[in-house]
């Protein structure tokens, strides 16, 4: 559907009043030259015993000019650069270890989709590749990961 087929009309008759509106522009966030985002957004990976490092590395080549920083499930923080850039060794194990692994919940607990299929919704930072003071860039769409 076409922005102009949308139309909302409130109508009060206790108070003869009607007001028509209509949805504004949608709001574009550039995250890079070439990458642009809106609010509407979800990042989709698909594929079933996915490793940390498969989803990192997919966002990466899919959405290029941008570098993963962070990592979380919620509130719950999967990996966090910072921390395992000093841990290189744990750094390796996490980023080798099954995402299912790492959310700590078998696949029947998961959310699922319409089409049955388990999921997991993870956020994500980014920063633009190469950027030397790793400024954090606003907009970044939240990921879904398709375990099925």
């Amino acid at each position: 559907m076409k922005k102009p087929d949308h139309r909302n009309v409130f109508l009060n008759l206790a108070v003869p009043i009607m007001q028509a509106s209509e949805p504004g522009d949608l709001q574009k966030i550039k995250l890079t030259e070439k990458l642009e985002t809106t609010l509407w957004d979800r990042w989709d990976v698909k594929g079933k015993d996915k490793t940390l490092r498969d989803v990192i590395k997919h966002i990466e080549q899919t959405y290029s000019g941008l570098e993963v920083r962070d990592v979380l499930r919620g509130n719950t923080p999967i990996y966090f650069h910072s921390i395992m850039v000093t841990k290189e060794k744990e750094r390796e194990t996490t980023m080798q270890t099954k995402l299912i692994d790492l959310i700590d919940v078998h696949i029947d607990d998961l959310e699922h989709g319409k089409d049955g299929i388990p999921y997991v919704d993870l956020t994500i930072t980014c920063i633009a590749k190469g950027d030397e003071s790793a400024k954090i860039l606003e907009g970044v769409p939240p990921v879904r990961v398709l375990l099925g």
